[in-house]
């Protein structure tokens, strides 16, 4: 039976909830949690301990368990929460995700388990189970727990079910459960009997009485198939929420419902119509497992009866005012509820390999839109033109959206650095605060799930290299507490990921005498700061005096500025001394389809991404004003260079006409000159084969629309690789 798919929903949610929960706990570090943080983390270990049962992951298991009762004691008010705490469960939570994501891959070594345990010893003196506690605080949670009855009862009445006025009560004091498997349940991975199974870790089963009604004829019976159902009575102190949390997986490949201690004779009789058997059959069932004794059987007999021939029943008449108050309570609770509901979007959980290949179909459909679109062109049709064209402007449409369903905001990402941060604050022995900015600035997924290592090793520079120790900055002038900001915004069709802090800054002279010290450059420091900053990206290049545990083998930036690169994106530094550092990240908003503008070169084709382009203009040697690559536009001098001296392309028989096109990379503008221009065109990007994957100005490929392939100009590298022969001229003249 594969489970892959089961087990990978509960990676994602355990994902999820521990993220909510480290959270939260960072917050405890500036003020308490109230009743409702603290319920949240007991719900995020609770949830992942029920459903690692399930599986069978006893160490998660046991480990969750003590985790859970300190939680548990908390959130009950039996121990005060005290700062210490937050350390600690910080250590829980990320012991915990350890074990959620390598349990699935096999048996947990024991050294982790040793690890955990001295993690679950640091706890104990805080529980009062562990720590002698006084016996009436020990009573009062047995109360409390005593009192889950009418808790449960409370519950019944909020999801519109009253048991208590003007009916006959059964006298049980468990759960029933009538849990009803759909037919193909194992063909979803899903076993049926894991569920009852776990049952027994919350509570027990009194009793079970199999359904076997539609067991088929054995020529007819598929084992592959599911045909049994189950009524179950199960006692159990835990909430009638945490009873349902253990079917949450199977939820929605079966039939559940499940009753409090506390549901009337009716209920059952409501049950009895939504179930396929008959209600005689069932009332029979009841009565085996001892829901219903031999009077509440007669009375469950006596409303069948009444309801089928209308005629009440003697245990139905009862008090209508009291009845008629409580359903118009009821109503306006409901009510309230889906007023506060309508307010909540409705989200669904997609895999994102299914969305990833509704992308790929429509970059398909582009393409092949785009060849119809050019034999179209060529005809006479007027008809077939304009329904081309709305074809085209569909097509566009379902191209956005489907863009959008990728589109994650970045804040998801930016909130694991408040972690990062805090750890290494005290390590360093530095007060540092995060600000986040633009949590909201939407990006693709997969971008985002590829900046993580980029963003991480700016981060810790920024509190490592960057900010000042309390003393120093308080020499200077400067608060105590260091800041580091993580901000995001859109910019010309990209994304701009900023990453600065209010620290020393970065001295050009010494980045310039380190990079001559290690044979990278040599000469007299340049007046751009831009070329001094690049030094930083070298391999194995740090201005560190020591190696720490953070930083200072030369490792970070060089990783960083090769991660932006294979996302299509660039990295620039602006620098204050006595002020701070900038790190600042553009990148492409996705990675799947972009607007182009197509242009030729004798026979070879490119594509510029559109949001780069600013204009075209015809272009002849009489607009050069030297020898230089300098093209005089509007007063101001452009720096241009030819693709053709940069790409072997195949000469075309017609004398060229060449054009130049003006691109902007950020505050910069430069030319390229080009001999065709062909418009705008809808580029899917297929990425570079092993061989070419690391050619400098070029950062994909696209089919066009009649089988030809062209080039999709990495402006950013292409610009970089300019810079670099216009000054090794400029360094050979002065040489």
């Amino acid at each position: 039976m594969d489970l892959s798919e089961v087990i990978d929903a509960y990676l994602v949610e355990s994902d999820e909830l521990l993220r909510e929960m480290e959270s939260i706990l960072l917050r405890t570090e500036s003020s308490l949690p109230n009743d409702e943080d603290l319920n949240a983390i007991f719900r995020a270990v609770h949830t992942i301990k029920g459903t690692a049962g399930m599986f069978g992951y006893e160490t998660t298991v046991s480990f969750t368990h003590v985790v859970e009762n300190l939680l548990d004691e908390l959130r009950s008010h039996l121990i005060p929460f005290q700062p210490i705490l937050t350390e600690l469960l910080l250590k829980a939570k990320d012991h915990l995700s350890f074990l959620v994501s390598e349990e699935t891959k096999g048996k947990i070594k024991n050294e982790k388990i040793t690890f955990g345990q001295s993690i679950l010893d640091e706890m104990k003196p805080f529980l009062q189970s562990s720590s002698g506690a006084p016996e009436t605080n020990r009573e009062n949670k047995e109360n409390q727990i005593g009192n889950q009855e009418e808790s449960n009862t409370n519950e019944l009445k909020k999801s519109g079910t009253n048991p208590g006025v003007g009916k006959k009560i059964t006298e049980t004091t468990s759960y029933l459960i009538s849990f009803r498997p759909n037919q193909n349940v194992f063909s979803q991975g899903l076993d049926p009997i894991s569920f009852i199974g776990y049952l027994k870790k919350i509570g027990t089963i009194l009793s079970l009485k199999t359904i076997d009604q539609f067991l088929p004829d054995p020529i007819e019976f598929d084992p592959e198939n599911c045909y049994l159902g189950f009524e179950i009575n199960f006692s159990s102190k835990e909430n009638l929420e945490t009873v349902q949390n253990v079917f949450n997986f199977i939820e929605a490949d079966c039939f559940l419902h499940i009753y409090p201690p506390g549901f009337s004779v009716e209920d059952l009789v409501d049950l009895s119509n939504q179930l396929p058997e008959e209600e005689i059959y069932l009332g029979n069932v009841w009565k085996e497992i001892q829901i219903l004794d031999d009077n509440l059987f007669l009375t469950y007999l006596e409303e069948i009866k009444s309801r089928k021939t209308g005629i009440p029943s003697p245990s139905s008449l009862v008090s209508q005012t009291n009845q008629k108050e409580e359903s118009e309570s009821i109503a306006k609770n409901q009510n309230a509820d889906q007023i506060k509901d309508s307010h909540k979007s409705s989200t669904i959980k997609v895999d994102s390999k299914r969305i990833d290949n509704l992308i790929n179909r429509v970059g398909e459909l582009v393409v092949s839109c785009a060849n119809m679109n050019q034999l179209i062109g060529d005809s006479d049709d007027s008809n077939l033109q304009e329904s081309s064209l709305i074809v085209m402007r569909l097509l566009n449409e379902v191209r956005e959206i489907s863009l959008k369903l990728r589109m994650v905001p970045i804040g998801e990402s930016f909130q694991k650095y408040s972690r990062i941060v805090r750890d290494l604050g005290k390590e360093l022995k530095k007060d540092i605060r995060l600000i986040t900015e633009g949590d909201e600035t939407e990006l693709d997924r997969n971008i985002v799930e590829k900046l993580s290592d980029p963003l991480t090793h700016l981060v810790r520079n920024a509190c490592d290299h960057g900010l000042e120790l309390p003393e120093e900055r308080k020499k200077n002038g400067k608060d105590h507490q260091g800041t580091v900001k993580l901000t995001a915004y859109h910019e010309a069709g990209n994304v701009i990921i900023e990453v600065s802090d209010d620290g020393n800054g970065i001295s050009k002279e010494k980045v310039w005498n380190k990079g001559i010290e290690k044979g990278i450059v040599f000469g007299e420091m340049p007046d751009s700061d831009e070329e001094v900053y690049k030094l930083l990206f070298h391999p194995g290049f740090s201005t560190a005096s020591q190696i720490t545990n953070v930083s200072g083998r030369g490792v970070g930036l060089d990783v960083v500025y090769k991660n932006i690169e294979s996302l299509r994106g660039s990295i620039s530094i602006k620098s204050i001394p006595n002020q701070g550092s900038r790190f600042i990240l553009r990148l492409p908003l996705t990675l799947a389809i972009i607007e182009g503008f197509l242009v030729a070169v004798g026979k070879s084709h490119f594509i510029i991404p559109m949001e780069m382009v600013l204009e075209c203009l015809h272009f002849s040697d009489d607009h050069k004003t030297d020898s230089n690559q300098f093209f005089a536009l509007r007063g101001n001098l452009i720096p241009f260079l030819r693709l053709r001296d940069y790409y072997p392309c195949d000469v075309d028989s017609e004398q060229p006409r060449e054009n130049i096109v003006i691109v902007r990379n950020g505050d910069k503008k430069a030319g390229i000159v080009v001999e065709k221009l062909l418009g705008e065109y809808q580029t899917v990007i297929k990425p570079m084969g092993s061989v070419f994957r690391h050619v400098k100005g070029v950062s994909g490929s696209s089919i066009l629309g009649d089988g030809n392939v062209a080039l999709i100009i990495d402006v950013p590298s292409l610009f970089e690789r300019t810079i670099t022969v216009e000054n090794q001229k400029f360094y050979s003249h002065r040489g």
